[in-house]
C-alpha cells in the first residue's frame, strides 16, 4: 500500500491579478509545503509512501462571482487561461505535483448562459500544454438530475481533446454525485473557506493479500472489513496528529482501493482470486459487489468514492483481460452499479461520436442518480484506432491493451434525445 495523494483544498481567488493571488496564498503555499514534508516523514515510520501531492480548488466559475466573470466574455477566458498557466507554476514551485479545478457546479446550474458554453467549449485550451492541471464537469446529482445541457458541452469536450493527443483526456472526466474533497483526480474540489486535506489510497495490493489468506468468501468478506479498519485507523491518528499541528483541517480518507499496472497491484488480480475464471466472466458482479461491500462506510472520516476502482488502462489484469476480448463496454456500465468510481481511462475508437459519448456518460449518470452514488467518466477516444487496435501509452501508470468494443449508434433520428432541447432530466 502507499499513498496514491495528499489532495490539499484551498479556495483561489480567480481572476484577481497574480500578484494579489500569489500573496493571498503565499503564506499557504508555505504552510503546504512544510505540512507535506512532516506528514510524508510521519508515514515513512510506519513504512508508507506517498507518491503526490495535490491541490484543488473550489469551481473556476460560480453564480456568486457571474457578474465578475462577464464583463468582457472574449477577455475573460484568455484571462483564465494564462492564470492556469501561472498557477501551475506557482504550484510546481512548492512542491505541489497536481491541481485540480472543477469547471463549475452544473448539475447546481438548471439553464447554461453564454457565458456557461462559452466556458465549457475552452475546456480543450486550458487542458492543452498544462500537463499538470486537471479539470472535471459536474453535471448531475441526485437531488438536481442530470443536466442534459452541460452532458453535451462535455461528450464534446471529450471529443475535441482526443485529436491530436488522445492523452489529454486524462486530466478531465464528467461527474455525477461527486462530493467536495474527494481526493482522486480529476474530480476533486474544495468549497470550505479553511484549507483541508484529504487522503487517496493505492492498495489493491492489500486486497489480493487478504482474499489469498482467507479460506473462503465469509473469511474474505470479513477479513477485508478488518483489513479496511486497520488501515483507515492507523491512518486517521497520523493524518490528525498533522492536521493539528499544521492547523489545516483532516477531511478524510477514500477507501478506494487503488491499483497500479503490475500484477500484484491490480484490482483484476484480487477479483480472480475470489474464485472468478478472469476479468469479465459471469459472476465478476459478485466478486466486485464483495469487495465494494467490504469497504466501512460509516466511519466519520470515510469519504470520496470508498469502493471499487475499475481504471482500464491503469490496471494490469482489466487491461490484459480488455486485450484478450474478456469484456466490452457494457460489462464496465454493469459493474458500475455496484462500484465506486464508474468508467475510467478508458481507451475508445477514435471515430466514435460525440452523440455515442453522450448516450454512454447519460447511462452513469443515470446510475449514479438513481442509485445515488458518485460516478465519473474518464474516456479516451484514440484517433485512427478501432475495437480490437493495440493501444500503448508512454506513461507509467498505464498498461498496454486493445480498444474497447462498444454498441454503435447507426441512422440518424431527429428525435432522439440527443438532438431534442430537453435540458434536464429528473427521474420522479
Amino acid at each position: 500500500m502507499r499513498i496514491r495523494a495528499i489532495t490539499l483544498g484551498q479556495i483561489i481567488p480567480f481572476l484577481f491579478k497574480n500578484e494579489s493571488i500569489l500573496s493571498f496564498l503565499q503564506d499557504r503555499l508555505r504552510n503546504f509545503s512544510a505540512f507535506g514534508k512532516e506528514f510524508s516523514d510521519m508515514l515513512k515510520e510506519y513504512d508508507i509512501e506517498v507518491d503526490t501531492k495535490r491541490i484543488c480548488s473550489q469551481p473556476l466559475f460560480s453564480y456568486d462571482n457571474k457578474l465578475f466573470y462577464e464583463k468582457n466574455l472574449k477577455e475573460t477566458l484568455i484571462d483564465i487561461n494564462e492564470q492556469l498557466l501561472f498557477l501551475q507554476q506557482v504550484f510546481k514551485d512548492y512542491g505541489i505535483d497536481y491541481f485540480a479545478c472543477t469547471m463549475m457546479r452544473a448539475d447546481h446550474i438548471q439553464e447554461l448562459g453564454i457565458f456557461e458554453k462559452l466556458l465549457l467549449n475552452e475546456i480543450p485550451q486550458f487542458i492543452q500544454n498544462k500537463r499538470n492541471f486537471f479539470t472535471s464537469l459536474p453535471v448531475a446529482s441526485a437531488d438536481k438530475g442530470i443536466n442534459l445541457t452541460a452532458l453535451k458541452s462535455g461528450a464534446k469536450a471529450i471529443k475535441n481533446l482526443s485529436d491530436p493527443d488522445p492523452f489529454n483526456n486524462l486530466q478531465f472526466c464528467i461527474s455525477a454525485n461527486v462530493k467536495p474533497n474527494t481526493p482522486f483526480f480529476p474530480a476533486a474540489y474544495h468549497l470550505s473557506e479553511k484549507p483541508g486535506f484529504s487522503l487517496a489510497l493505492e492498495m489493491a495490493d492489500e486486497v489480493i493479500n487478504v482474499i489469498e489468506e482467507s479460506d473462503s468468501l465469509k473469511d474474505a468478506q470479513l477479513n477485508l472489513l478488518a483489513k479496511f479498519n486497520e488501515i483507515y485507523d492507523n491512518l486517521t491518528k497520523i493524518a490528525e496528529k498533522a492536521a493539528r499541528e499544521f492547523d489545516i483541517e483532516f477531511k478524510g480518507i477514500d477507501l478506494t482501493p487503488a491499483p497500479y499496472p503490475i500484477a500484484n497491484k491490480s484490482i483484476g488480480t484480487a477479483i480472480e482470486k475470489l474464485g472468478i475464471e478472469y476479468f469479465g466472466a459471469n459472476g465478476t458482479l459478485t466478486a466486485v459487489a464483495l469487495i465494494k461491500n467490504s469497504i466501512p462506510v460509516n466511519k466519520e472520516k470515510a469519504i470520496g468514492f470508498s469502493g471499487f476502482m475499475q481504471p482500464v488502462l491503469e490496471d494490469f489484469i482489466l487491461s490484459k483481460r480488455l486485450s484478450e476480448n474478456k469484456f466490452n463496454l457494457d460489462s464496465l456500465i454493469l459493474y458500475s452499479t455496484m462500484c465506486g468510481a464508474g468508467l475510467d481511462v478508458v481507451p475508445l475508437p477514435g471515430d466514435i461520436t460525440e452523440k455515442e459519448l453522450f448516450y454512454i456518460l447519460l447511462d452513469i449518470c443515470t446510475i449514479s442518480v438513481t442509485l445515488n452514488k458518485p460516478l465519473t467518466c474518464r474516456l479516451m477516444p484514440i484517433p485512427g484506432k478501432s475495437a480490437g487496435d493495440d493501444v500503448e501509452f508512454d506513461f507509467e501508470y498505464f498498461a498496454p491493451t486493445k480498444i474497447i468494443d462498444f454498441r454503435r449508434i447507426k441512422g440518424e433520428n431527429k428525435n432522439d434525445l440527443f438532438s431534442r432541447n430537453d435540458k434536464n432530466l429528473k427521474f420522479l
